[in-house]
């Protein structure tokens, strides 16, 4: 006599590996406090997503990077959220301030 997996067995199994690869990403680095007004503004600009917005917090972004208050590892982060943004991918990219925001908590 064989067995067959029952329907709820494959759902559960299935939740489970989805569960466990969401949980399996690296967190984000722990940013500067200065930065995380940045990283704020993308996520406003990206939830509303409003080109302007998006504009006005590069503007910053790139200001602050030349007066060299941004180290260039936050700097390739920021520059990630902004080509989400500016390849219209807002919810991507405000998902990534959202976990970024959150690895920045839970440090």
């Amino acid at each position: 006599m064989t067995t067959r997996a029952t329907p709820h067995f494959w759902l559960i199994a299935t939740t489970l590996m989805l569960i466990f690869l969401v949980g399996c990403r690296r967190p984000y680095p722990q940013l500067p406090k200065e930065q995380l007004k940045f990283i704020q503004g993308i996520r406003t600009a990206a939830n509303t997503r409003s080109k302007q917005r998006v504009d006005a917090v590069e503007q910053g972004i790139e200001k602050a990077n030349t007066a060299g208050e941004i180290p260039p590892e936050t700097y390739q982060i920021l520059q990630d959220l902004l080509e989400d943004c500016s390849n219209e991918n807002y919810r991507k990219a405000e998902r990534k301030c959202v976990l970024l925001l959150k690895d920045q908590l839970l440090q």
